[in-house]
């Protein structure tokens, strides 16, 4: 044995050289509760090179790359290269895998790491968030780690506000709640604190915290100017798109003496992200270039509705105050119906909604007029007023006025509207600017500051602040492939995106 020692050499006989290629490693990592409440990751580390180094760093990892977390010098306490140590990490996340790798800093330059090892941390970590934005509802759902967790503390902080605990669940088989308290479109920001028995004998109890997720029910995503507008004589409607096809909206541009009508798509995605392609539907449409500008409007089809041959309807007033109204079938771009002549209206505007039967309502000149899907006159009724707009889904007629917003049932004998209940005002101190309707009936309301959101009983839901100081004019849809996306317009051309 002395000869085979004797005869070593370090310089000669190692596979990796220890001067030019410094070793370093892990000799363990281990998750441990001491006197603390929560407990502490140890990694200790030995390093077998002979290069100096400058620090040593420990980095940690969770869902995104190796961070650093802490760091300590080359040299010892005695001021000599420092050979072993150890690092401590106590600012853990319950419920997750975390990997923990020693990086040496040379002072030459240069870095060499060890092999990355995987420390459990007990506890509940959060897994997934499920938001519902019909009913202003957020669902968490979490996995407990080593199943040592007795109970859990649902943690929540709205932005601007201050963490609180918004329930406590004693049931261990329990991983799921639904936090449906939530009453604005603020950010609010999730935790779960599990609470565990310890097994050391220096605590009773083990608190540790999953990472934080936060929630926004309806976020600005994207900005895009779709075609620059200015004075009062140009402006830009928007109404839902054909279900079947791959347009988020429909847009029409109108100036004087020409309307446009295009497809429009927000994309969000890695490879194109934010985008909002257009896709021109045609400039040329019978008895509507003629119109006078900020009388026209746009209604799409209904977002109840389904079939190949969806129409979009396109109205306003001639120089003479008549009535024109054009459907057209979005699969060929056809026109395909057109109102009598004989209605004059002495408005400064018309305002279409169209329902799931593809009858067209349309009002101005004080008089609300119905007309089936073939045409035909089904009901005509007086109103106090000219509406700022009106949507339709079913069988409720939703009108915004000049500083409210009402709804109305309608109520059919057959083909035939007989007769519109006015019954729910909403909010008489806002200023409308349009109005639409999701699938579910929910009631979006464009105001002169903000998005108003009701329930369809016209309970109020939330709300949001637009992005400038006031919106003179503008207007609103809802589109996306899971018809959740809201879109605004304002009177420079833009459209505002907003997803939940």
């Amino acid at each position: 044995m002395g000869l085979l020692i004797g005869c070593y050499n370090p310089q000669r006989d190692l596979s990796i050289d220890p001067y030019n290629t410094p070793l370093i490693h892990i000799l363990d990592a281990s998750y441990n509760v001491e006197e603390n409440t929560w407990g502490v990751v140890t990694v200790q580390w030995e390093y077998l090179g002979q290069k100096r180094v400058e620090n040593f760093v420990l980095q940690r990892r969770d869902i995104s790359d190796f961070r650093n977390i802490e760091l300590s010098s080359g040299a010892d306490d005695n001021g000599k290269y420092a050979t072993v140590g150890a690092f401590r990490d106590e600012k853990l996340i319950a419920g997750e895998r975390l990997q923990y790798r020693v990086v040496a800093e040379h002072s030459e330059g240069g870095l060499v790491s060890t092999s990355a090892v995987e420390v459990p941390i007990p506890g509940a970590g959060l897994r997934e968030i499920r938001r519902d934005p019909v009913a202003l509802a957020v669902q968490l759902v979490w996995h407990d780690e080593g199943n040592t967790a007795r109970s859990y503390e649902i943690l929540r902080t709205p932005e601007g506000g201050d963490k609180k605990i918004l329930a406590v669940i004693q049931s261990r088989a329990q991983t799921s709640f639904w936090d449906r308290s939530i009453s604005d479109n603020r950010s609010y920001t999730y935790a779960i604190r599990s609470m565990r028995v310890s097994r050391s004998p220096l605590s009773t109890d083990v608190r540790l915290t999953s990472r934080s997720v936060s929630v926004q029910f309806y976020r600005e995503v994207g900005r895009h100017i779709v075609e620059a507008l200015s004075g009062t004589n140009e402006r830009m409607r928007l109404a839902a798109a054909d279900s079947d096809g791959e347009a988020d909206m429909l847009a029409l541009i109108v100036r004087p003496n020409q309307i446009s009508l295009s497809r429009l798509r927000h994309t969000l995605s890695v490879d194109i992200p934010n985008a909002l392609s257009r896709h021109l539907v045609g400039t040329s449409f019978p008895r509507l270039n003629d119109l006078v500008s900020q009388s026209v409007d746009l209604a799409g089809p209904s977002l109840a509705g389904q079939g190949a041959f969806q129409r979009a309807y396109i109205g306003g007033l001639d120089r003479s105050g008549r009535v024109v109204v054009v459907g057209i079938e979005l699969i060929n771009n056809n026109t395909v119906w057109r109102i009598p002549d004989n209605w004059v209206s002495a408005s400064s505007h018309v305002r279409l909604a169209q329902d799931d039967q593809q009858r067209i309502y349309i009002a101005t000149g004080g008089q609300l007029r119905v007309y089936s899907a073939a045409g035909s006159p089904v009901g005509t009724f007086d109103l106090e007023e000219d509406p700022v707009d009106i949507a339709v889904h079913n069988g409720v007629i939703w009108a915004a006025w000049a500083n409210r917003v009402q709804r109305g049932v309608l109520r059919f004998s057959g083909e035939v509207l007989n007769n519109i209940a006015w019954e729910v005002v909403l909010h008489t101190q806002i200023e409308p600017r349009a109005l639409t309707l999701n699938a579910a009936g929910q009631i979006f309301v464009l105001d002169r500051r903000q998005v108003r959101v009701f329930q369809t009983d016209g309970t109020p839901l939330l709300l949001w602040a637009l992005p400038s100081s006031a919106f003179s004019a503008g207007d609103l849809t809802i589109g996306g492939s899971a018809r959740n996306f809201v879109h605004l317009s304002d009177e420079s051309g833009g459209v505002i995106t907003y997803v939940p």
